[in-house]
C-alpha cells in the first residue's frame, strides 16, 4: 500500500514538474519577445479568465471524484453529465463577452486595449472549461500515467501555438489566439481519452445526474470560488491600482513556485481516499500518523527549495526573464515565504472527514484579510504590499484556523498534530547552506549564470549530509526513491 502510493505521487509530480517547467519556459520567452505593456495586458486578460471560471464551473471539475471510483453501470453516463454542465458553464462566460463584459474588465483595469484581447477569449471557456475535467476522470479510474502525459502534452501544445506565433508577430492578441487554438487541440484529446477511461454503452445523460452532480458540486465551488479568487486577489488589486507594465513585473515574481503543485498535491490526490478510509474506520491516530508522514515527504523536498531560491531569488529573475525584471525577485521571496505552511494537506483531511465546510470558512477569513491588508499594503509599499498581504494574512489568520479545527475534529493537542521538531530539523539543515552563500556573496563577484551552479554545488552536498547524519531520511528511502522513479521511466 505504501509503495503504491509512493509510486502514484511520483508519477504524478514527474509529469506536473515537467508541465511547470514548460509554463515557466513560456514565461520566460514572452517576457524577451513582448515589450512589459504588452505582456502585462496578456497577464491581465488571461487573469480575468482564471478569476471567473471557478464562478461558473462551481466545483464542477471534481464532481467525477465522487461518483466515478468504483462506478460500472453507467461510468460514461456520469462523464457526459458533467462535460455538458462544464460546456454550459464555459457558455456563460463566452456570452458575458460577447454582451460587453470585456469593456467593463477593461475599464476596471484601466487598460482600453484589454476589450479587444479579451474578445478574442469569447471561444477559449467553451473550449477550455470541459478539459478540466480530466484530472478527476482519470484519477477515479486509476490512470495516473496516462494523466501525467497529457498534461505533458496539452503543456508542450499549448506553448508551441502561443510561442512560435509570438516570433514572427510579437503582439498579445498573436498569444491570446495561440492560448485559443491550443485549447481547441488538447480538449478534443482529453475528451477522447475520458471517454476510453469510461466505457460503457450507456452514455445518454439523465435529468437525475446532472441535479446529483451540482447539489455535490456547488458547496464545494463556494469554496473552489473563495480560493481561486483569493489566489489572484493581489494581481487583480495591482492590476486595478497600477499600470500594465508594472503587473506585468510583479506577475511574474508574485508566484507559489509550481513545487507546490508538483509536490504537496500530489501527494494530496493520493492520501485523501487513505484519509477517508481510516476516518470511516474511526482510526483518528492513523489519520495523524499519515498527517505527519505526508508533511514530512513534502518538508524534505520543498524546504531546502525554499531556501536555495531564496538565496539565487535575484539571479534567477534575470537569467529567466531580463535584468527588466529583476524587481520580480521581491515578490518571488516574499511568496517563498508560504511554503512551509503548505506541507499540511488542510483541505484534504476536512474533506475526507466530511468538514468540507471548513474549507469554505477558512477562505473566507483569508480573501477578506488577503484583500483588506493587500489594499492598505500597497498603499504603504506599493505592489509588493499586496504579496505581502497575502502571506502575512496566510500565517495570522489561515494557519492558526487550521489548527484549531483540525485538532477538534482529530481530537489531538495541537503540539501533536504537526511534526514540528522533524520539520524545525529539516528547515536548520535547510538554512545552513543558505546562510554559506549569502556569506560568499559578500566577498565573490561573479556572473549569474555562475552563482546558481556554484550555490547548488554548496547546497546539494550540505543537505544531503545534513539529512543522513540527523536521520531525516536513509540511504534505503533514497534508493527505494530511485529505483520507483528508474522503474517509471523504463516502462
Amino acid at each position: 500500500m505504501a509503495e503504491s502510493r509512493t509510486a502514484k505521487v511520483i508519477i504524478l509530480s514527474s509529469g506536473q514538474a515537467l508541465t511547470a517547467f514548460v509554463g515557466l519556459l513560456s514565461t520566460a520567452i514572452l517576457t524577451r519577445i513582448l515589450t512589459k505593456d504588452d505582456f502585462g495586458s496578456y497577464r491581465q486578460a488571461m487573469l480575468a479568465f482564471t478569476f471567473a471560471a471557478p464562478i461558473v464551473t462551481l466545483g464542477l471539475d471534481r464532481a467525477l471524484y465522487a461518483f466515478l471510483p468504483g462506478e460500472t453501470e453507467r461510468p460514461r453516463g456520469l462523464l457526459v453529465e458533467n462535460l455538458i454542465l462544464l460546456t454550459i458553464a464555459g457558455g456563460a462566460l463566452s456570452l458575458f463577452i460577447i454582451f460587453g463584459g470585456n469593456y467593463l474588465l477593461a475599464q476596471r483595469f484601466n487598460n482600453p486595449k484589454l476589450a479587444e484581447l479579451i474578445s478574442l477569449l469569447v471561444l477559449y471557456p467553451i473550449f477550455m472549461l470541459p478539459s478540466y475535467a480530466m484530472p478527476a476522470c482519470l484519477m477515479s479510474r486509476n490512470k495516473t500515467g496516462q494523466l501525467a502525459i497529457f498534461n505533458v502534452f496539452s503543456r508542450i501544445v499549448m506553448f508551441l501555438m502561443i510561442i512560435v506565433p509570438c516570433f514572427f508577430l510579437p503582439r498579445p492578441s498573436t498569444a491570446i489566439r495561440g492560448q485559443v487554438t491550443g485549447a481547441i487541440l488538447t480538449t478534443i484529446l482529453a475528451v477522447y481519452l475520458m471517454f476510453r477511461a469510461c466505457p460503457g454503452r450507456a452514455w445518454q445523460p439523465k435529468w437525475s445526474g446532472f441535479k446529483k452532480q451540482l447539489f455535490f458540486s456547488v458547496p464545494l465551488g463556494l469554496s473552489t470560488i473563495v480560493g481561486i479568487a483569493t489566489l489572484s486577489l493581489d494581481q487583480m488589486m495591482v492590476s486595478m491600482r497600477c499600470t500594465p507594465d508594472i503587473l506585468a513585473v510583479y506577475s511574474v515574481g508574485a508566484m507559489e513556485i509550481p513545487l507546490i503543485g508538483v509536490i504537496t498535491g500530489s501527494i494530496t490526490s493520493v492520501v485523501i481516499v487513505d484519509y477517508t478510509c481510516f476516518y470511516r474506520k474511526g482510526d483518528l491516530r492513523s489519520i495523524v500518523q499519515l498527517i505527519h508522514k505526508a508533511m514530512l515527504k513534502s518538508a524534505i523536498l520543498i524546504l531546502p527549495v525554499m531556501t536555495f531560491l531564496f538565496c539565487i531569488a535575484p539571479e534567477l529573475m534575470r537569467i529567466l526573464f531580463g535584468k527588466a525584471y529583476e524587481w520580480s525577485s521581491l515578490p518571488f521571496r516574499i511568496y517563498l515565504l508560504l511554503l512551509p505552511i503548505r506541507t499540511l494537506g488542510f483541505g484534504a483531511v476536512l474533506q475526507a472527514t466530511e468538514n468540507s465546510h471548513h474549507i469554505l470558512i477558512n477562505s473566507l477569513l483569508g480573501l477578506t484579510a488577503n484583500a483588506i491588508l493587500g489594499w492598505t499594503f500597497i498603499g504603504i509599499w506599493g505592489p509588493s504590499g499586496a504579496a505581502i498581504g497575502a502571506v502575512f494574512g496566510t500565517w495570522a489568520i489561515g494557519l492558526p484556523y487550521a489548527v484549531i479545527v483540525l485538532t477538534k475534529i482529530l481530537k489531538i493537542k495541537a503540539i501533536d498534530l504537526l511534526p514540528l521538531g522533524e520539520i524545525v530539523k529539516i528547515l536548520i539543515i535547510s538554512v545552513v547552506p543558505a546562510t554559506i552563500v549569502f556569506i560568499l556573496k559578500g566577498f565573490i563577484t561573479i556572473s549569474d549564470v555562475y552563482w546558481i551552479p556554484i550555490s547548488l554545488f554548496i547546497y546539494i552536498p550540505t543537505i544531503s549530509i545534513g539529512f543522513l547524519l540527523l536521520n531525516v531520511i536513509n540511504i534505503n528511502e533514497l534508493n527505494d526513491m530511485f529505483r520507483l522513479i528508474t522503474q517509471r521511466t523504463i516502462y
